[in-house]
């Protein structure tokens, strides 16, 4: 028998189910897995061949599916009485529509997962700096919760010291899913009304929640700048597609926690709008609850001076700057936006659960990643950076030495020019090295700001070879590219995602680093 927070499920008992894309990350895998335990047919459906998806279906291997692939065909989605898609394709597709119009159900993985789960749940979203802030703020729960995945374990943090493990008798654990981690959709059953989820989520996976009218009990906006606008509508329908992450209150008429950046304009404003609601942190600005009538006055974290002090606590510091070894004001940011959403579950940290966590939190891969050097020159692997702004968080790290590798496939409609004009006025950069299809676009916008250096190669590692020849000691290779990853980077070569850029990137700084210094693990 199902746990009763699965009955909702069993409307898909005996029906027709199709997975719109399969794809190669486990969100697909788990939609058709989850689709196998309740339909009497299950059709998996992906534009992309069986080669290219292999790994993928060999984990679905002995299950009753029918795969469509290479093509979509319009009579599976007039068959299809449930329709799990995946959160790339637009809700307004014509394919999901024709399945409507025929009577199904057009979900997403995402969304089924907080229709049906018990635990109390903390989504994190933003357009940069998410990842971080969800790993960050788990590895604090994780200092007085159980982890209900030890495969995590170790894998951007040191374990948890054996003194401050959780007591056995501890029946709470923490889980970590979204878009990090692994899916976590057919781990509902495990899961228990004591347990707590931390989730990193998109736009893309937020937008399909104004469907469903749910929301996170605690949601975080790290921050709101242009992003996505290849693929949103506007910035509009972005940001409301972010705020769906706290916006709908529960079945129980309780409003969940809305936690956002005090320093980021858009998040300002939203709590302008309606003060009271929200709870903000802040690495600048130690007068921002002002915003808030005194007698609605929330909590609020507050960063300057390189503290943590949260109002109505204790007035001890809960987390100093120096206990994060992370470079850059953004990533003290993050750590405030974790810091502030773990206290929604710890209520106070009179054990320092929090500067622990962050004191053995070593960051995530491919962000800024430092890995090696190559001729005394320090190499950072920044792959996550496929929008402008987060290439600008990163420049700001460093202030002499500079050589920057720019280009990609996308700039995901935000446009360069901000973020050359941000070059153009850095006092430290030694050398500019573009490829890949935007480097037209980076150059215009480069050249409107005055900014004549930039040398242009045929492909990633031509100009990755370039800037790390051209580097010295004492200075920095910063592949930061403001672009997304999809494109052909070499003769037959394609990176698949900007995890496989990454890699590559640290595979170049490992074969050219420096004898006895070679790039870390």
């Amino acid at each position: 028998m199902n746990p009763e927070h699965l009955r909702p499920f069993e409307r898909f008992a005996g029906k027709t189910g199709l997975v719109m894309g399969l794809g190669l990350f486990g969100g697909g895998v788990e939609a058709a897995k989850f689709l196998c335990r309740y339909c009497s047919h299950v059709v998996v459906t992906d534009l992309r061949d069986a080669t290219v998806l292999q790994e993928s279906i060999n984990e679905l291997k002995g299950l009753a599916i029918e795969y469509r692939l290479g093509e979509h065909r319009q009579q599976d989605f007039r068959n299809a009485q449930v329709v799990i898609h995946s959160p790339a394709v637009r809700p307004d597709n014509e394919l999901l529509q024709l399945a409507r119009d025929n009577g199904a159900e057009v979900t997403q993985e995402m969304s089924l997962f907080i229709e049906a789960c018990p635990a109390t749940t903390i989504g994190i979203t933003g357009s940069n700096g998410k990842t971080t802030t969800t790993a960050l703020c788990y590895e604090m729960l994780c200092e007085v919760m159980h982890r209900a995945q030890p495969e995590l374990q170790g894998q951007w943090a040191a374990p948890v010291a054996a003194a401050s493990q959780p007591p056995a008798d501890i029946e709470a654990r923490v889980w970590l899913g979204g878009n990090i981690g692994t899916p976590l959709l057919n781990r509902l059953p495990e899961m228990t009304f004591w347990d707590v989820v931390v989730l990193e989520l998109s736009s893309f996976q937020l937008m399909d929640w104004a469907r469903i009218k749910r929301s996170c009990h605690t949601g975080v906006i790290t921050n709101i700048t242009p992003n996505h606008l290849d693929w949103h509508r506007d910035l509009a329908e972005y940001e409301a597609a972010k705020r769906n992450v706290f916006e709908f209150w529960s079945e129980w008429g309780d409003a969940p926690t809305a936690i956002v950046n005090g320093d980021d304009p858009a998040c300002r404003r939203m709590a302008q709008q309606n003060p009271g609601r929200y709870r903000l942190f802040s690495a600048s600005q130690p007068l921002i609850a002002q915003m808030f009538q005194p007698a609605r006055m929330q909590p609020f974290a507050s960063g300057q001076g390189g503290n943590l002090q949260v109002q109505g606590l204790v007035g001890r510091p809960l987390l100093t700057r120096q206990d994060l070894a992370l470079p850059g004001d953004f990533n003290w940011s993050n750590a405030l936006a974790a810091a502030t959403a773990a206290l929604r579950v710890l209520e106070d940290d009179e054990s320092g659960a929090i500067a622990r966590a962050a004191r053995r939190f070593r960051g995530v891969e491919h962000r800024l990643e430092y890995c090696g050097t190559v001729n005394g020159a320090r190499c950072f692997n920044d792959s996550i950076a496929t929008d402008p702004t987060a290439t600008l968080a990163a420049l700001s790290v460093f202030r002499s030495g500079v050589h920057l590798i720019l280009g990609g496939a996308s700039d995901k409609g935000a446009g360069y020019d901000k973020l050359a004009l941000a070059i153009a006025q850095h006092p430290g950069i030694a050398g500019l090295y573009l490829q890949g299809p935007t480097a037209g676009k980076l150059r215009q916008s480069l050249g409107q700001a005055g900014v004549k250096s930039a040398q242009d190669f045929a492909g990633f590692e031509a100009a990755c070879a370039a800037a790390m020849a051209a580097a010295r000691e004492n200075e920095v290779v910063l592949m930061s590219p403001a672009s997304t990853s999809f494109y052909e980077h070499a003769p037959g070569k394609r990176f698949t995602n900007f995890e496989d850029r990454g890699r590559c990137f640290k595979a170049l700084v490992k074969d050219k680093a420096s004898t006895g210094d070679k790039a870390a693990s």
